[in-house]
Formats: structure tokens, sequence, C-alpha cells
């Protein structure tokens, strides 16, 4: 039987794999963090589009609900006094929708995690093999 075994690799070959290893690894997670990326973008966007779609229905049908509570807040109290009471309830309860959604639009959340924990696993993966 002839053997297919080949003799010990010479120190070029091994570099050169080596090198060629450690760009297919670098093309790979920059693809990794691209795609992940470009998801999280994607979802960012969508709930961008959401929120301002949202907020605009909302409007239309806040503004019936409030003409009707400042009216009937007239039958006991002055105008004025309704129409401010009705109006610092909105402000407050405004602030506080906008407060949630600016937290879920932050940049924090374009973190690519994936590809951070892939590099840290490869990096160990490399300082354990030199």
């Amino acid at each position: 039987m002839a053997s297919t075994e080949r003799g010990p690799h010479s120190i070029g070959e091994i570099a050169s794999g080596l090198a060629g290893d450690v760009q297919d690894l670098v093309r790979g997670e920059i693809a990794l963090a691209r795609a992940e990326f470009d998801q999280k973008l994607h979802g960012l966007i969508i709930a961008g589009i959401s929120v301002v779609g949202g907020a605009l229905v909302g409007f239309a049908g806040l503004v019936v609900l409030l003409e009707g509570g400042a009216a009937l807040l007239e039958k006991w109290i002055p105008t004025w006094a309704a129409l401010l009471i009705v109006g610092v309830v909105i402000v407050l309860v405004g602030a506080l929708i906008a407060r949630a959604a600016l937290g879920k639009l932050s940049l924090h959340n374009l973190k690519p995690e994936r590809t951070v924990a892939n590099v840290q696993k490869d990096a160990r993966l490399v300082k354990e093999h030199t």
C-alpha cells in the first residue's frame, strides 16, 4: 500500500496557511458584523416608523378625547381651568411615552453582540494555540 501521508510542513507553508486562515477568519467576522449591524439597524428603522405612525394615529384620537374631557369638566369648572387640567395631564403622559421610546432608540442597541462574542472566542483560541 502506498502511503498518502505527506512529510512535515515547512515553516513557510505553515505561516502561509496560518495567514490564509486568519484572513478568512477576519473576513468572516466582518461579514457577521455587517449582517448583524444591518439586522439591528433595520429593526431600529421599523421601530422608529412604528413609533411615528402610532403617534400620528393616537394623536388624532387623543384630540377628540381631550375635547370631550374638557367639555365634561366645563360642567363643574370654568372652561379655562378644564382646558388647563386636560393639557397638563396630556403633556405628562406624552413625556412618559417619549421617554420610554427614546430608551428603545439608543445607540447601545446597535452593538453587534454576537460578533463581539465570536471575536473574543477567536482571540482566546488563537492565544491557546500560540
